[in-house]
């Protein structure tokens, strides 16, 4: 090392010597004592390891959601439900909460320490053992932030991918069916419907498609304040799966049966609850000490967990109206949205028992909308009943 820093820089800027990046590791230096100097390959070759590895993993969380949502639409269709529209209701909402707790929840959890908060000896420590983010640092966002953004990227392009990987399957087994050959009335199938199954598109999975959109919708906003290139990756996503899906009902897939309004609104429901998820995390991501503050912590050792300081006392001093912060306003938006959901749901529920007073239509009780002498005469006879049976009426 200290040959290293001795070298003649001079020979750093020459023309025959000017490298940049990964070529300049591979450039041999003559430094001032005579001896023959190489730059930090190994530094380079594990830089791009690195690389290789979070684009490995990125590829990996988008696998595991494909056969995520394969495991879970045969977990549904196995319960056996009544309609169709309420298999694709389960399957949606399934599909989404695995995804999103499998892309934006588990990755950050596992690099998570919450040193901050309990001081390594805490429950929250003893079962996330093995992170070492304390805060969204400069270090998360190098580290977990790209492992997330390279992973939207991928689940925005996966149409794109999915649609060449299954027609070409599709395609190689149709023309296995014909034995490679070109005569349209020949066929291996042994039935008319397995003729169908192979010449037939693939079934249109709807419930899929809804939940990539609130996948898409949940990670951009629950990670946007901090990482603003995850809105136009949603917007990327939406404009392939838009065209992707309007060219490919009309010429790949099968005839979708016919689907009421209520996954849409489901969908549009679900929707409505982003807000509660992003604005807390808006106000955390902004409320990061070693960026916003210029305050970090130092440490002994490199295995050591570096401290950031943000807590909850810190976090929550920037609510104080009198000195209000650069992330006092998603915490107070985030409460005053609550204030109004817990507002609209006490008048729904006032408007349910109001409700439930009345049948069926708003109709009036039955002997209320009968005529004087009709209701008279209907109570006369249920005393005459009575009566019969022995049964005690008011009038006795």
């Amino acid at each position: 090392m200290e040959r290293l820093i001795s070298t003649d820089l001079s020979c750093f800027c020459s023309g025959e010597y000017a490298r940049v990046g990964s070529a300049a590791a591979a450039t041999n230096y003559t430094a001032s004592d005579g001896t023959q100097v190489e730059t930090c390959g190994e530094f380079f070759a594990d830089r791009a390891l690195v690389g290789y590895i979070a684009m490995a993993v990125s590829m990996m969380i988008v696998g595991v959601n494909f056969v995520l949502k394969v495991i879970l639409v045969e977990l549904i269709k196995s319960l056996r439900l009544k309609t169709v529209t309420a298999e694709t209701n389960y399957t949606m909402i399934a599909i989404f909460i695995g995804q999103f707790m499998n892309t934006a929840v588990i990755v950050v959890l596992n690099n998570a320490s919450f040193h901050d908060f309990d001081g390594g000896v805490g429950p929250l420590s003893q079962i996330f053992r093995v992170g070492t983010m304390t805060d969204f640092s400069v270090v998360w966002y190098k580290t977990v932030g790209t492992i997330l953004m390279k992973a939207m990227l991928m689940a925005g392009l996966w149409p794109l991918i999915e649609f060449t990987m299954f027609w070409s399957m599709m395609t190689f087994f149709r023309c296995l069916d014909k034995n490679f050959g070109t005569d349209p009335y020949f066929s291996n199938s042994p039935s008319i419907q397995a003729y169908i199954d192979t010449w037939a598109g693939p079934v249109y999975l709807i419930h899929y498609r809804y939940a990539t959109i609130l996948l898409q919708i949940g990670v951009a906003f629950c990670y946007g304040a901090g990482m603003p290139l995850l809105y136009f990756y949603a917007f990327l996503a939406y404009v392939i799966l838009y065209l992707n899906e309007r060219l490919l009902v009309c010429y790949y897939y099968r005839e979708p049966p016919a689907f009421d309004e209520k996954m849409t609104m489901l969908c549009i429901d679900f929707s409505k609850y982003v807000p509660y998820i992003m604005l807390p995390m808006a106000f955390w991501q902004l409320g990061n000490r070693q960026i916003f503050e210029n305050e970090t912590y130092a440490i002994n050792f490199k295995s050591d967990i570096r401290l950031s300081g943000h807590t909850m006392t810190d976090a929550f001093s920037h609510m104080d109206p009198r000195h209000m912060t650069y992330n006092s306003a998603p915490l107070w938006v985030f409460f005053a949205l609550v204030g109004v959901a817990i507002t609209y749901w006490i008048l729904d529920i006032e408007e349910e028992e109001e409700e439930d007073d009345q049948l069926v239509e708003g109709l009036e009780n039955y002997f209320d909308a009968c005529k004087p002498d009709d209701r008279g005469v209907s109570i006369g006879q249920e005393e005459t009943m009575l009566k019969q049976y022995n049964v005690k009426t008011f009038s006795d």
